[in-house]
């Protein structure tokens, strides 16, 4: 009994603002597990019959059949929160639980908790730094039956660190590959690649970083104070391509918000050159670093993306803190902190050819971000997620 009732106890807080509704659960081919970015997911379903499960649910639908199920998961030592969503999840009987979120804590105790009996797929969202300084018995925590990467250095570090992971597919950046998908249908297969700006800073906006790694939030700003010099001493035409949309998600927190970001950088460079808004359905952030001659960060996702498609790119790490050094070395990383070792590395890799450039870091482009012109992210993962449905059918008749 004690072992039922302890991780009820610590899951109340869950249902204090949920509405309850008793509902059957229909059968259905997948379940999104977390609506984040579902506009990302949906068309990677085809015509099969998708669920959506928001995490967390406002409303909380009941049945005898989940009830069961969720008193048979307590009293193997599941938490409340997961005996619920994985009872849901077996009452809808999917071919398949796919997710955006694959950093989600919730998602690797749920596919846990349904594994083997149902397939679960996370999808690679943006770099995890973070998981090369898990403690061994958090990252043994990771549960991800599949999951779609973006590259074999996540395979690496996973394996590294110890994380359970059954399957890995190492097939690049979905976001990626709408981008590209994107670009081709605005500009044209034969549209040319001339540059606009000679640089790009992604803006990294962090406030309250500094409280759990000193000096963070210094490090990005100094990375558009050089850019901005660099950009005055030599007559260069410089962009700051903002992360945070015009209209932003009600749900965000404050300081994730437009004005909060564009204050941000004030602090740092003031206002003589604005952070040009992001507008998500025109991936303003990938056109601008696709039309710069360099595009320069500290731990952007976008800046490797940027770097799979043949982007010149730095990556700076001026915190001290080799937690957030890109993972390979090269022409494309710099972690010493001073404007004259910035100016000459932007100087150097301007000076390179376009041929010697890829031939540099062509390899370790695919080795980070494999995304393939030939076979794209988004394609494979349709692909993937079609042939789980139509076993499941098949295995039926």
């Amino acid at each position: 009994m004690k072992r039922l009732i302890r991780p009820i106890a610590g899951r109340l807080q869950w249902l204090k603002s949920a509405k309850f509704k008793w509902q059957s659960a229909e059968r259905t081919d997948i379940v999104i597990f977390d609506v984040t970015n579902i506009d990302y997911l949906k068309p990677l379903c085809g015509n099969s019959k998708i669920a959506e499960l928001a995490i967390p649910e406002q409303e909380v639908a009941l049945s005898i059949g989940v009830i069961c199920k969720m008193a048979a998961l307590l009293s193997r030592g599941a938490g409340l929160q997961t005996a619920y969503y994985a009872a849901r999840i077996f009452a809808m009987r999917p071919a398949i639980v796919i997710t955006f979120i694959d950093n989600s804590d919730l998602f690797y105790r749920v596919a846990k908790a349904c594994h083997p009996a149902i397939r679960f797929l996370a999808i690679q969202n943006a770099a995890r730094y973070d998981i090369l300084e898990l403690a061994p018995r958090v990252a043994r925590r990771i549960f991800l039956p599949e999951f779609a990467c973006f590259g074999d250095f996540e395979r690496e570090i996973y394996s590294r660190v110890g994380a359970k992971v059954g399957r890995f597919y190492p097939i690049g950046s979905l976001r990626e590959a709408y981008y590209r998908r994107f670009r081709t249908t605005a500009n044209g297969p034969d549209a040319t690649a001339g540059f606009d700006y000679d640089l790009c800073v992604i803006a990294e906006a962090s406030p309250g970083w500094d409280r759990l790694y000193p000096g963070f939030e210094d490090a990005i700003g100094r990375i558009a104070q050089y850019a901005l010099r660099l950009a005055r001493e030599r007559g260069l035409k410089l962009v700051i391509a903002g992360k945070r949309d015009i209209d932003p998600n009600e749900q965000r927190a404050a300081f994730h918000s437009r004005d909060a970001e564009c204050l941000w950088y004030e602090k740092y460079i003031g206002g003589e050159i604005a952070v040009t808004p992001r507008v998500r359905d025109k991936f303003t952030t990938y056109e601008l670093v696709s039309k710069s001659r360099l595009s320069l960060a500290m731990v952007s996702t976008a800046l490797r993306e940027g770097m799979s498609r043949g982007c010149r790119t730095l990556f700076c790490n001026f915190s001290g803190n080799p937690l957030w050094d890109f993972s390979i070395d090269g022409i494309w990383r710099l972690t010493e902190d001073s404007y004259e070792a910035f100016r000459d590395r932007v100087t150097t890799i301007l000076a390179f050819s376009d041929e010697e450039y890829s031939g540099l870091s062509k390899e370790m482009a695919r080795h980070v971000i494999n995304n393939d012109p030939e076979n794209p992210t988004d394609e494979y993962l349709q692909n993937l997620i079609s042939d789980a449905v139509s076993g499941v059918h098949e295995a039926t008749l």
